[in-house]
């Protein structure tokens, strides 16, 4: 657009940095024929994409079914407000997931993609890197293998940040302390949170309702409902 010098001038800066995957995609590779797989990652990754624009992340590169995102640059909100706009997206990814989930199956594909999410909040270096010829404006640093650790050690479908994140964004979410993790490179322990929701119960991050119990699969979109007395009798 304009608006940055496209130049080799990489900075130090603090930054939020988020890392997902889904679980188990290597071997739904195996089982579903190349014109579905496109079409199921093509869906996945605009979904998720959709979600981290409007959070205002900065999608550095899609790794296979992986996505690493960073927020802190080139837009800046301040670290805390960063930190928590992408513990927002997160959540929000974990929604979607479920719809996804329901609308995959209701196309024949009977599969249950899982995801997890690492984050992490520290200094990292930012701008473009590369030859002369072409440039990667992406992030580097112990700050984002650190991210990509905590999304390898999350559980499906859970959100695993680090005590420097947790610290940003603990007034507004709901937190669960985890035990400490000793990454290979790591010198020292590092303190884990599973983040469990939004704290103020009248922030909603989007319209839709999902739950799973064994018998009985629901998803429900508040915003697409036209006649409440017809959902009604068919719940």
């Amino acid at each position: 657009s304009g608006e940055l010098d496209v130049s080799i001038k990489p900075a130090r800066k603090p930054l939020t940095i988020f890392f997902s995957d889904l679980q188990g995609f290597t071997g739904l590779t195996e089982r579903l024929e190349p014109e579905q797989l496109t079409e199921l990652l093509t869906n996945y990754l605009t979904e998720m994409s959709k979600i981290s624009i409007k959070w205002g992340g900065t999608i550095d590169k899609y790794i296979g079914d992986a996505i690493l995102i960073f927020f802190g640059d080139p837009v800046e909100k301040g670290v805390r407000q960063d930190a928590i706009s992408c513990v927002s997206m997160a959540l929000e990814m974990l929604e979607k997931i479920d719809e996804l989930r329901y609308v995959w199956r209701e196309r024949g594909l009977k599969i249950d993609l899982n995801v997890r999410i690492g984050i992490h909040s520290g200094i990292c270096t930012v701008g473009n890197f590369g030859s002369e010829d072409r440039l990667d404006y992406t992030v580097i640093g112990n700050s984002v293998n650190l991210a990509s650790r905590l999304e390898s050690n999350a559980k499906s479908n859970t959100i695993l940040i680090s005590e420097e994140t947790f610290l940003l964004i603990k007034d507004k979410f709901l937190c669960e302390t985890q035990e400490e993790i000793t990454f290979k490179g790591i010198s020292y322990p590092i303190q884990t949170h599973l983040v469990k929701g939004f704290k103020d119960e009248d922030v909603e991050i989007s319209n839709s309702i999902s739950g799973v119990v064994p018998g009985l699969r629901l998803y429900m979109d508040k915003s697409s409902i036209e006649d409440k007395e017809e959902v009604n009798k068919l719940l």
